[in-house]
């Protein structure tokens, strides 16, 4: 079994509808802090999924740790975040109405203090015009307030997406067709997968 430095309820799910074996115990760091000299948003991802990974990897001795994180930015390079309050939401992705932006989420896998193995991956999603209505009904929805963006494309949010170029489950946070590999040539007895 390999420990998931996660406890985020699409990295849960995705693991566990593909067969993974796993545990989740959740990494608690100053992301901001990890990042704060970092201007590129793949290197971003790439850290955090790194120093997540590290940071449960202590508590795990001689397991394999996988880590996971995304950042997104918007076409104008405008970071996307988590909205902060309903007038934030809104306001967030109203940025977003009619143009594309980007995630870039990326995994590492560790054992010990040494990174195995990682990857990023990035997906564009181009987002429908709409006006300050539909922003206010689908932020009054309570979904995707924990996201980056704001929105959930699994969800209702899929309704606010006019096209998706790359993986959609990139889009979600965790590109489990670049997992799975990664799974594949390092721990694939600890991760449970068919051989």
């Amino acid at each position: 079994m390999i420990i998931l430095a996660s406890r985020s309820a699409v990295r849960v799910k995705l693991l566990r509808d593909a067969g993974v074996a796993f545990e989740a115990d959740a990494a608690d760091l100053d992301e901001d802090a990890l990042v704060k000299d970092i201007g590129d948003p793949a290197a971003q991802a790439l850290t955090l999924a790194r120093q997540k990974a590290l940071h449960v990897a202590r508590r795990w001795p001689g397991r394999f740790v996988l880590g996971g994180d995304q950042v997104g930015h918007n076409d104008d390079g405008a970071p996307l975040v988590k909205p902060r309050d309903p007038p934030h939401h809104v306001e967030l992705l109203m940025s977003m109405s009619g143009r594309t932006h980007r995630f870039y989420p990326a995994v590492a896998l560790v054992k010990g203090d040494v990174v195995v193995a990682s990857v990023v991956d990035v997906v564009a999603v181009t987002f429908c015009p709409f006006g300050a209505e539909v922003a206010r009904l689908y932020a009054a929805t309570g979904e995707g307030q924990g996201c980056c963006g704001g929105y959930e494309s699994e969800h209702r949010g899929a309704q606010l997406i006019e096209r998706v170029d790359g993986n959609l489950q990139a889009v979600l946070g965790f590109p489990l067709l670049l997992v799975l590999p990664l799974l594949r040539a390092h721990c694939p007895v600890e991760a449970g997968l068919l051989r």
